[in-house]
């Protein structure tokens, strides 16, 4: 292996990148750039690995197996430890749901495949960013996708052309062709799957190009005053308070700005001339931070995203803060020095680190994840209580009834039983997405099912498709419909031209999931958090969508859930699932009160509908 001779001053620039990361992850208002810690690492990592290996090629000594042992040696043991942790207390917290779709993002995070996973994956029921405990993972699986082909593009160029000179070349190709991606309209990702393009490897490869380019050029240092030096410096740190998570062409164009500073300062620091910035970036205590920095950057977001998730607000607790710093520091201290280092040094081979260090390892926590699936599950269920447990099935007639909307029109599925049971009818139930409109083109199939039934009911989550955020979400702008009122109106008063419309009214949506309240309870987690209540008075919201369709001939107004009122739970079930979706036991809760009230359809109705 080619050594390069160290520079505290690059640890220096890690640090900065690592401390950046953790206070915006604290809070992003302390320094809204401090995502650009990430691309910081990049550009450092391009130029660190592109200087060993482009020496090595040259001298034909680059090994791919001892590439990639060093690659083991320095990236798995924390990794695999941190994803150990985060899945025990998974196991421990997070409801069945949830555990599903963490343990999908551990398989594709130990195949360093997770920036697509999370790429393609923004459902409405999946954990928000700020809840993901291995969310951050994204950035290990771009690096390593960079590295299993990059170095392979610079060995068959070299053994081409004979000559280290093409690379300069095919790096600035490379920059120029990836940079292109980032103009790519947002329209087209998300036809191949690809809803949000932050993770996309090829749109960050450009940054750890921009490292590789310094790496291969090796300009001549030219003496630079102390002056230019902290003027550079400056720029770069501008950037950490002065960039934000919203500029356009985010991620792309925009983040070639401080990934440039950051190699100008790779670039000139090297100069025993350059001082200031030198001395500033090689003092003890910030080299220190700097070398800590992978771990820094595994621990300190598993602390966050739990803290996150246990409280259910959407700022961490102030008190939360200086814990989550100190375990941060003690963890990722521990590990450097009783975990990483011994390994990093040991004289494994590239099978044994393969075996030892990443195969096993890795087995065993997918392994672990599979084994406590059907246990968290059955403590789900014994919280919301299973469609089989409320003793009521579906009619054996056929359904007349179409219930269509979102997820708030699935989980009136066991209100629709009981309550169908009851009165004589069966709906079946369908998710339009957001098909507001018989004339798009693209939700025919769904219009063409609607027509085929004479009576519709409708339910949405309204608050959210208006541009309302009463509850938190992955990406909540993503739900909203431009124009939804107007185009819920002309929906609805195209339906009741042929049929029978039932819209009905939203439910409450809660401050905090009472699934995970009571799986919290379990460990006297709840009593040190707000409790339970109903986020906002949704009265006015529901009355809003009543004006909408009160005056339309052949429409009825259902308010089923008034009936429960502010009931969160009934004994030791749970109503809700989340804040504002309904268990089966729920939503079977609701029909029963609803029933020793009122009928939905008339006995009239049903006999037209089954006669």
């Amino acid at each position: 292996m080619s050594k390069l001779y160290y520079r505290p001053e690059i640890d220096g620039l890690r640090a900065v990148a690592v401390l950046s990361v953790i206070l915006f992850h604290l809070n992003p208002t302390w320094l809204p750039g401090g995502f650009l810690g990430v691309d910081i690492f990049f550009v450092i990592s391009g130029y660190l690995i592109t200087s060993i290996i482009s020496q090595e090629i040259q001298n034909n000594t680059f090994s791919y197996k001892d590439f990639y042992n060093r690659r083991i040696k320095r990236i798995y043991p924390v990794f695999i430890l941190v994803l150990a942790i985060a899945s025990v207390l998974a196991s421990l917290f997070f409801v069945h749901y949830e555990y599903s779709q963490f343990r999908r993002i551990i398989n594709s995070a130990a195949l360093f495949v997770s920036n697509f996973y999370l790429a393609h994956r923004q459902g409405y029921f999946d954990l928000s960013a700020n809840e993901n405990p291995i969310l951050h993972i994204w950035s290990l699986a771009v690096e390593e996708q960079y590295y299993l082909f990059f170095p392979l593009l610079l060995v068959v160029a070299y053994k081409k052309f004979k000559t280290h000179q093409v690379f300069k070349p095919i790096v600035l190709g490379l920059t120029l062709l990836f940079i292109l991606t980032s103009f790519i309209p947002q329209s087209i990702y998300i036809k191949i799957g690809w809803s949000n393009t932050y993770y996309i490897s090829f749109i960050r490869f450009p940054e750890l190009l921009i490292g590789s380019y310094l790496a291969l050029s090796k300009p001549r240092v030219k003496p630079v005053n102390n002056f230019v030096g902290f003027g550079i410096f400056i720029a770069f740190i501008l950037t950490l308070f002065f960039y934000h998570k919203s500029m356009p062409l985010m991620p792309g164009i925009v983040l070639l700005l401080p990934c440039i500073l950051t190699a100008l300062l790779i670039h000139f620091s090297s100069q025993n001339s350059w001082g200031g910035v030198k001395t500033l970036l090689s003092l003890k205590p910030i080299v220190w931070v700097g070398k800590l920095s992978y771990s820094l950057y595994l621990f300190h977001w598993i602390f966050i995203a739990f803290t996150y998730y246990i409280s259910g607000e959407k700022e961490l607790p102030r008190g939360a803060i200086l814990p989550i710093i100190v375990l941060t520091f003690i963890c990722s201290a521990l590990s450097y020095y009783l975990l990483e280092q011994p390994i990093r040094k040991s004289k494994l081979t590239f099978k044994q680190s393969f075996f030892l260090l990443y195969l096993i390892p890795s087995l065993v926590v997918i392994g672990y994840n599979l084994s406590v699936r059907s246990h968290i599950k059955h403590k789900t269920s014994a919280l919301q209580a299973q469609k089989a447990e409320q003793e009521v099935l579906p009619l054996n007639i056929p359904s007349k009834i179409l219930t269509i909307g979102d997820s708030h029109a699935g989980h009136l599925e066991d209100f629709l039983n009981y309550v169908g049971s009851k009165e004589g009818w069966r709906s079946d139930i369908l998710n339009i997405r957001d098909c507001l409109s018989f004339e798009d083109k693209d939700c025919v199939q769904y219009w063409q099912k609607i027509e085929s039934y004479p009576v519709i009911f409708i339910s949405m989550f309204y608050e959210l498709k208006r541009g309302g955020t009463p509850v938190p979400r992955f990406n909540p702008n993503s739900f909203v419909i431009s124009d939804f009122d107007q185009k819920f109106q002309a929906m609805v008063k195209h339906l009741a031209k042929t049929k029978k419309v039932y819209v009905f009214a939203n439910n409450i949506s809660l401050n905090r999931s009472a699934l995970r309240n009571a799986f919290l309870a379990k460990y006297d987690l709840d009593k040190y958090l707000n409790p339970i209540q109903k986020l906002a008075d949704n009265t006015a919201s529901n009355n809003e969508i009543f004006q909408l369709i009160k005056n339309i001939p052949n429409v009825t107004w259902v308010n089923a859930a008034k009936y429960l009122g502010d009931t969160v739970y009934v004994g030791n079930k749970s109503i809700y699932g989340d804040q504002d979706h309904f268990t089966p036991f729920g939503s079977y809760y609701m029909g029963t009160l609803f029933h020793e009230k009122e009928r939905l359809l008339s006995p009239q109705l049903v006999s037209e509908l089954y006669q």
